[in-house]
């Protein structure tokens, strides 16, 4: 199944992510991936790769981190941090303990939407998918500074369409996107 953590950050500060995964008594290794980082646990076990010689981060004990990044312009992205390895406390017990060092690394810091909660202050400035995850979505220092000077966010995995129909609505509350 996996686990997916979100959260809010500067695309353009480093990151704190990365910084928490570098402060681990045994650092993974930072692999780069096309949109972001794979963090190995190499103590946890090797890569496998499947079909096609791609890495499946399913089978592996890794980590893949998208990191934030500015979308149209006015937009950034969630950044994301995944433990796809399945079943992750069986597999890898140790790779599972950092999740969950992760988590509660990560909601030590604000919780700014969640299904459960009703008290979404900063509901106005997250757009698009980013509020349909079952995830919650927290807020570190940097992201919570911009949400409070009203930066707009949206989900990593929201397509070009969609970013042109936030766009269209954003240009009536003054907020100007660029074209790609």
């Amino acid at each position: 199944m996996g686990t997916t953590y979100r959260y809010l950050a500067s695309p353009t500060e480093p990151s704190e992510v990365m910084a928490w995964f570098r402060s681990l008594p045994r650092a993974p290794k930072e692999l780069k991936a096309e949109r972001g980082t794979v963090v190995h646990f190499e103590e946890c076990g090797p890569l496998v790769y499947g079909p096609g010689g791609r890495l499946d981060a399913k089978a592996s004990p890794v980590a893949t981190i998208l990191h934030p990044r500015i979308r149209r312009g006015a937009l950034w992205t969630a950044g994301e941090v995944h433990f796809l390895a399945s079943p992750l406390r069986q597999r890898y017990p140790a790779l599972h303990k950092t999740s969950k060092a992760f988590s509660n690394w990560l909601t030590g810091h604000r919780c700014v939407h969640s299904q459960d909660k009703a008290d979404d202050q900063f509901a106005y400035y997250l757009e698009g998918s980013i509020r349909n995850y079952d995830s919650p979505v927290f807020a570190l220092d940097s992201g919570l500074t911009a949400l409070e000077a009203q930066r707009y966010f949206v989900a990593e995995d929201d397509t070009e369409s969609r970013l042109e129909s936030i766009c269209r609505y954003l240009r009536l509350r003054g907020v100007e996107c660029s074209d790609a």
